[in-house]
């Protein structure tokens, strides 16, 4: 399957120009920290763990805890508080929320500049317009659903009283391959797009926002031994579903070197969040794991907020000397557009895109210190609940709602272990230098700290662009 990537050539001019690298832009939903291989998982992970050696992995990355927020990151380089797409939970059936139609997609620049633009999946930023969806926000072709979610195989929704068939092609929907898996159709529909794009001579991006992990745990067409011993039985089939995605992205990666493009291919590969844990047996609890890291999906802890990243792409595009590199400067998902800009040399349209993110290009090529000290993880209820920010090591975790859940979910043998108890509940302060894994809040000792921390979550209240 395909990755998440950002490339811009933002000008007046929509001509092609025959260095313009493709853009490979993939999105895996709900993939934990632990999930991947190369991160202790006992998930077998055998594409990503030998990409990972052939990319940069951003591992201080963060995205928002639900997914919503974080794609209208994704899509635009702005904070979700600044376009109204930071919601309490994510865009739920029936909503009219949407990206501001003032605010640029990428896909809306990319084919500005002469880029036949192709996505696959996972929408879930505004459907009650035609013009709030793919085909309206830029897209040449779509594949996939407008939604949250839907079932593997019948690829209906079903959010309570709301219940839907939810698969579309363009603007049609499309029953043509009710009952078959939904991954084979975006290989197969992601394919054609990128065959008719190289053959017409033109750079493509495509946009390939993966619908595996998610729930709900559907056994996919093929399953792995190596899933075998994997327990319980949800995550071993979420185990299966982590290896089908695997595989996937290796005949995604092997597709671009057969038509002869990927030494001109950028590449990022980002989750939307953090993994969903088998916190309950009902909707919506999963079984991924994020250990070490604290809770997962809609939870404002580490487990919840702390992402996946790779970058990379083909020799002619991407330095060697980057190659197998940590970086450790600090992230957030608005910063993936502005990065990739620079990286393809386009440093100079980023003011007119008027970011929330800020390019990390310069940083990781240099080997400079992150041009971020500070991310608002998440601001909602005017900064007073279910809010979090961290300034160079210190994380402060506002209010009485925290997410779903909390502890921490091991690996083999798969266990919750419970946090530690803790009274003051209703403000966190963590020292993620010295405590990653968020055991000690210090909040009761370090009172100045909270209040600035507070003061610079006010700063973002009133500096938002639109409302809540």
């Amino acid at each position: 399957m395909i990755m998440m990537f950002t490339l811009l050539t933002l000008s007046l001019s929509t001509t092609v120009v025959s260095n313009q690298p493709h853009i490979l832009y993939m999105v895996v939903d709900d993939l934990g920290w632990t999930d991947v291989g190369f991160h202790g998982s006992n998930f077998p992970t055998p594409v990503l763990d030998k990409l990972v050696t052939e990319s940069v992995e951003m591992s201080k990355y963060y995205v928002q805890p639900v997914c919503s927020p974080t794609r209208s990151s994704l899509m635009t380089g702005r904070y979700p508080f600044n376009m109204g797409m930071q919601h309490l939970t994510t865009i739920i059936p029936g909503s009219t929320a949407h990206i501001p139609l003032d605010v640029k997609t990428i896909a809306e620049v990319m084919k500005e500049q002469g880029y036949e633009t192709h996505m696959v999946g996972k929408w879930h930023l505004g459907y009650a317009s035609w013009k709030y969806t793919p085909i309206g926000r830029g897209f040449d072709t779509f594949t996939g659903y407008l939604g949250g979610m839907i079932d593997y195989y019948n690829r209906t929704m079903n959010a309570g009283d709301i219940v839907g068939y939810d698969f579309w092609h363009n603007t049609a929907a499309d029953y043509t391959h009710d009952g078959s898996y939904t991954l084979t159709d975006y290989m197969t529909d992601s394919e054609a797009a990128l065959r008719k794009t190289v053959a017409a001579g033109k750079p493509s991006f495509l946009y390939f926002a993966h619908q595996n992990i998610h729930i709900p745990i559907d056994v996919p067409p093929t399953t792995s031994p190596k899933c075998e011993s994997v327990s319980p039985d949800r995550r071993k089939t979420l185990c299966d579903m982590m290896s089908v995605l695997d595989s996937a992205i290796g005949e995604t990666l092997q597709l671009y070197k057969d038509l002869g493009i990927w030494n001109n291919t950028l590449m990022i590969i980002t989750t939307d969040n953090g993994g969903m844990t088998y916190y309950q047996d009902a909707f919506p609890g999963s079984a991924s794991s994020n250990w070490p890291l604290r809770a997962g999906k809609t939870t404002l802890f580490e487990g919840g907020v702390k992402g996946v990243c790779l970058l990379t792409g083909g020799d002619n595009v991407f330095p060697s000397n980057i190659r197998n590199l940590k970086y450790f400067g600090m992230a957030h998902a608005a910063d993936l557009m502005p990065t990739i800009l620079t990286a393809a040399g386009m440093s100079d349209i980023v003011p007119s895109l008027e970011f929330d993110g800020v390019s990390h290009w310069e940083s990781i090529t240099k080997n400079l210190t992150s041009p971020r000290s500070e991310v608002p993880v998440n601001i909602v209820y005017s900064g007073l609940n279910y809010t979090s920010i961290i300034n160079n090591d210190m994380k402060l975790i506002v209010g009485k709602v925290q997410g779903a859940y909390d502890g921490y979910w091991t690996v083999s043998p798969y266990k919750e272990i419970p946090a530690p108890f803790d009274p003051h509940n209703t403000t966190r302060l963590f020292n993620l230098s010295a405590d990653p894994n968020e055991y000690h809040n210090i909040a009761e000792s370090h009172p100045e700290i909270v209040e600035f921390l507070k003061q610079r979550i006010e700063s973002y209240v009133k500096g938002k662009r639109y409302s809540e």
